[in-house]
């Protein structure tokens, strides 16, 4: 029996959704570059539907698809916390896909609208999703977790890419990419020209990250230590006020591991987000006793995150103690997390907004890097911050010598979550050059050179220790030198090609 239309669309639309899932196998922790094709794939079949609405709905398909797989995990966070919250976990997991991924179908419907009849819109589609994916990193505070440069991530020699265009570039070259194939097999008469035209750009700009990790120069500075201290400490266990003390000593005994072979050495020993329950001020005597305890010399210092209260607001912070027991640096989360960190509209919805929580996070005003003797200038950053490469770039001087991004990635458990989030932190690393120092309580920690590469790291859901050799800076990258002059180029140059093929057709 022969399907009718609705059906059809409907087998079509699955088929783009499966091919949006199946992309996602390029991305950590799985690692198949190959299946980005996958994505292209989804893409070809949505410019041959011949509506703006049929567009608009296959390229909300194909964003679900994505968006589904490639964010599951955040639906752990509700089965962490014991509460009646998890109802709401089906909600989640499907509700955030939904509303992304209507900026896919949005891209589709205006590369369908401004393409000419009988030509196909596969280069508009490629430019409309990767500035959509833009707008999705800007608008409402931005959610830039999960773009599809992200594949690029899974190789040591691909994610040199970054430091030559960014991330937002590196979307274009993705999706170029993943739509290979199917321009040959297009209706596109200057095929050829154009598959040659971007298949040599794309060779040159991967010759180019060869060559860059293939000649890297990791210069280590062995008079300067990071101390990565990750211990693995269930989100059930961390706000128990009955396993406090237990939660303290091990990070205590941790981070005395080897200390007298570490003596009168500059080192910087790092506590993970949020490290053991408690507040500041409240605390100031304990931390105090801790770091003369810990710090058995004046060129250490330890880091810790831990919430902070001042005139009935709450931030999440991180302090830095030297070994006389004082703070000699505080830093408050600047850009935090909606409905995780904060509700949204909360006096408007005061009843919703209550439900989820009775007070919101307050965020940090921006204030002066950290400067420390031995170890030059700091920029500290605190979990989701580490998304946001223009807010890093606008705090970053040509004196940052190290990046800090303490995180609590128990949330989510043994899912992919943990895997994206260090490969996002990889990707800062090798956009702007400098060495990132990452610290999880649950994990994954690593200190990451500025080439993307794990010098050290302890493995999710492991309790451990890790102290080595900082690694210095890069004077620059081409992306640090020239921002989004590569993007508004690179988007121009598609943009280029699909006039030569639409010219090429025309005069055929």
């Amino acid at each position: 029996m022969a399907l009718n239309h609705k059906s059809k669309f409907l087998f079509y639309n699955i088929i783009i959704f499966c091919s949006g899932a199946i992309a996602n196998l390029a991305i950590p922790p799985f690692y198949i570059f190959p299946s980005v094709f996958a994505l292209g794939f989804g893409i070809y079949l949505i410019t041959l539907s011949p509506s703006f609405m049929k567009s608009f709905v296959s390229g909300w398909f194909l964003g679900f698809g994505w968006f589904t797989f490639g964010l599951y995990w955040i639906g752990s966070a509700f089965m962490v916390a014991d509460t009646f919250h998890k109802v709401l976990m089906p909600f989640a997991i499907v509700i955030l896909p939904s509303i992304l991924a209507i900026f896919w179908g949005f891209a589709c419907v205006f590369a369908k609208l401004l393409t000419k009849k009988k030509h196909s819109s596969i280069f508009l589609t490629v430019v409309f999703l990767t500035l959509f994916e833009y707008l999705r990193a800007k608008l409402f505070t931005g959610f830039p977790w999960l773009m599809p440069s992200m594949t690029l991530s899974s190789n040591e020699y691909l994610i040199q890419i970054f430091s030559f265009i960014g991330s937002f570039t590196a979307n274009l070259f993705v999706f170029t990419f993943s739509i290979l194939p199917f321009i040959l097999i297009s209706k596109i008469k200057s095929k050829y020209l154009i598959f040659s035209s971007l298949f040599i750009s794309m060779i040159i700009l991967l010759f180019f990250s060869f060559i860059r990790f293939y000649n890297k120069d990791v210069n280590k500075i062995d008079e300067q230590l990071i101390t990565l201290v990750q211990p693995n400490i269930e989100q059930k266990q961390k706000w128990r006020p009955e396993t406090r003390n237990d939660n303290l000593n091990k990070l205590t005994k941790l981070s005395l591991q080897k200390a007298s072979e570490f003596r009168n050495v500059n080192r910087i020993i790092i506590w993970p987000e949020t490290s053991f329950e408690g507040t500041i001020p409240n605390e100031m005597r304990l931390l105090s006793s801790i770091s003369k305890q810990i710090l058995k010399d004046s060129k250490a210092i330890l880091v810790v995150g831990l919430l902070r209260v001042e005139n009935n607001k709450l931030f999440n912070s991180m302090v830095f103690l030297n070994s006389n027991g004082n703070v000699i640096h505080q830093y408050d989360k600047v850009h935090l997390v909606p409905f995780g960190e904060y509700i949204p509209f909360r006096k408007n919805f005061t009843t919703i907004a209550n439900f989820f929580s009775n007070q919101d996070f307050s965020s940090g005003k921006i204030t002066k890097n950290f400067t420390f003797k031995g170890f030059g200038e700091i920029l500290t950053l605190i979990c989701y911050e580490i998304l946001f490469t223009e807010e890093i770039f606008s705090r970053l001087s040509a004196n940052t010598n190290l990046l800090i991004n303490i995180t609590n990635d128990a949330w989510f458990g043994k899912t992919a979550g943990p895997y994206q989030h260090l490969a996002l932190a990889k990707i800062r690393a090798v956009e702007l050059g400098v060495p990132l120092a990452r610290v999880a309580n649950t994990g994954i920690s690593a200190l990451i050179s500025p080439y993307g590469r794990e010098i050290t790291k302890i493995p999710l859901y492991e309790s451990g220790v890790k102290t080595v050799s900082l690694t210095a800076p890069l004077e620059n990258t081409i992306y640090k030198k020239y921002g989004d002059i590569i993007f508004i180029v690179s988007i121009l140059f598609l943009i280029i090609i699909n006039k030569m093929s639409y010219h090429k057709i025309m005069k055929e």
